[in-house]
């Protein structure tokens, strides 16, 4: 019967039924809602998926955020890194197709993939 078991946690458990009187005497017949109690099915454990994919999602923002909190040059530096990180062009090249775009990253990115067909 071990085996069959699945959840580690209700291995040692056990149900001591006692008398509301505190007398240890055991009953001639178990109520009727140990018995509904006993035969409810446990349930499959949950593997948290959901909330994984959120916190994978956090933290992909997270990473992908431009921290805007610095000088217009850090700034600029930023987005030039990132972009050269996604196209692995020279950074001389990203610099100008940023500034052509106004820093504008999406669209920056998007014209270096067009020049490049």
């Amino acid at each position: 019967m071990e085996q069959d078991l699945e959840y580690c946690n209700l291995l040692n458990c056990y149900v001591l039924v006692k008398s509301s009187t505190g007398i240890s005497k055991i009953p001639v017949k178990l109520p009727q809602e140990c018995w509904n109690a006993a035969t409810i099915p446990i349930p499959e454990l949950y593997d948290f998926a959901l909330e994984k994919s959120i916190l994978k999602k956090q933290d992909e923002v997270k990473r992908n955020r431009i921290i805007t909190t610095g000088s217009c040059e850090e700034l600029q530096h930023s987005l030039t890194m990132k972009m050269k990180s996604v196209t692995n062009a020279k950074e001389e090249v990203c610099v100008s197709i940023l500034d052509n775009n106004n820093y504008d990253l999406k669209t920056s990115i998007e014209t270096y993939f067009a020049l490049d067909k």
